[in-house]
């Protein structure tokens, strides 16, 4: 079986079908178990090896989500029940997508405003002033003044 997606730099694979993620040792870590549907199953440990959120995510969210969690994982206690561990987990994904749309977003927005035929390029805007302008102005408003 190939190395899924995510597998690179703070992955290590200590078991068939199941990546561990560890920024460093001793540290909190996110365990990923393939699921018989192609999506992985994670669990993220604190550095005390108390399960503090787990969920699933499809293979290429998983490089994304695992630091997500483990950055996460210093400020949270251990969960007072599953579903709590699964709220924390799915926070923690849709946290993920959503800093992902955001590029796209404002791509598709420029494309959109650029080309829109109701606006009229530099309507607006105020044309810039010489800097000799500026300078010749300043005394002279200075001196009315007085």
């Amino acid at each position: 079986m190939p190395d899924p997606p995510f597998a690179g730099p703070g992955w290590r694979r200590p078991r068939k079908d199941t990546w561990v993620y560890q920024e460093g040792q001793g540290a909190a870590h996110v365990q990923a178990v393939l699921l018989d549907d192609g999506n992985w199953f994670l669990d993220l440990w604190s550095a005390q090896s108390r399960l503090l959120a787990r969920g699933s995510a499809p293979a290429d969210e998983v490089a994304s989500l695992a630091p997500a969690l483990t950055a996460n994982a210093a400020r949270w206690a251990p969960p007072s029940d599953a579903e709590c561990s699964r709220r924390r987990f799915t926070a923690t994904a849709e946290a993920v997508r959503a800093d992902d749309r955001p590029v796209a977003d404002q791509a598709r927005v420029r494309a959109a405003t650029a080309a829109s035929p109701s606006r009229v390029p530099g309507q607006s805007a105020q044309p810039p002033v010489p800097a000799e302008a500026v300078a010749v102005a300043g005394p002279a408003a200075a001196r009315r003044s007085r």
